[in-house]
């Protein structure tokens, strides 16, 4: 009852952020949404034939998890460390903000691009590519953001309105980065053990591609 109390009391004090960060967010899929509608019809075709053969070339070769592991990591990690970072500057939140759009219209394109694969029917491969993994990470990228939005205008409000922002409670603080982070590795973990072989099954008993 106490978390949830805290959780209730974070949100009335910053929903203006919560507000901000969802709405950039689905903003964001939104675009990449509708930008696989508009995309040049021999680009589209070129680029699904390549994924097609990519996807197909994953029922025979073995999923090295380690090396996927390092790749989804590293595919993160800048992201992460950047939002995190901007958190600590007084002028962080526009670029918070801009970052949550990319990363929204990234997931936004992925999905309706795996969405038209396979001549339109790819709605399998588009959920178990996208879904299981993304589970934990949109509330771990939402989470972060927000939080990196509080502390920055805290920052901006010690710098420019000395005495009305309260003190940066270091503990606290590794607390709500920690919890969000779990999420983080559970979805890494699904991304690189589970969704492989979601694909795989997808790809032999759904499409039939032996």
């Amino acid at each position: 009852m106490d978390i949830i109390r805290k959780i209730n009391s974070n949100f009335r004090d910053n929903k203006i952020f919560y507000l901000l960060v969802v709405s950039f967010f689905f903003v964001g899929i939104l675009l990449g949404s509708y930008t696989i509608k508009y995309m040049d019809g021999v680009d589209a075709d070129s680029l699904s034939k390549y994924f097609t053969e990519f996807i197909k070339s994953l029922n025979f070769q073995q999923v090295e998890n380690k090396e996927l592991l390092i790749s989804i990591i590293k595919n993160n990690i800048i992201i992460i460390l950047l939002i995190i970072a901007l958190g600590f500057t007084k002028f962080g939140a526009p670029i918070i903000l801009i970052i949550d759009l990319i990363k929204g219209f990234t997931l936004g394109y992925t999905f309706s691009f795996l969405l038209t694969t396979f001549d339109g029917k790819g709605l399998w491969i588009a959920l178990v590519s996208t879904v299981p993994q993304n589970i934990f990470y949109i509330p771990f990228f939402i989470g972060i953001s927000i939080i990196s939005l509080e502390l920055s205008s805290l920052k901006f409000k010690l710098k420019f309105f000395s005495g009305q922002g309260t003190k940066i409670r270091l503990e606290s603080l590794t607390m709500k980065y920690g919890f969000f982070l779990i999420l983080f590795s559970i979805g890494v973990l699904i991304e690189c053990y589970m969704s492989p072989g979601l694909i795989k099954f997808i790809l032999t008993k759904v499409y039939k591609l032996t």
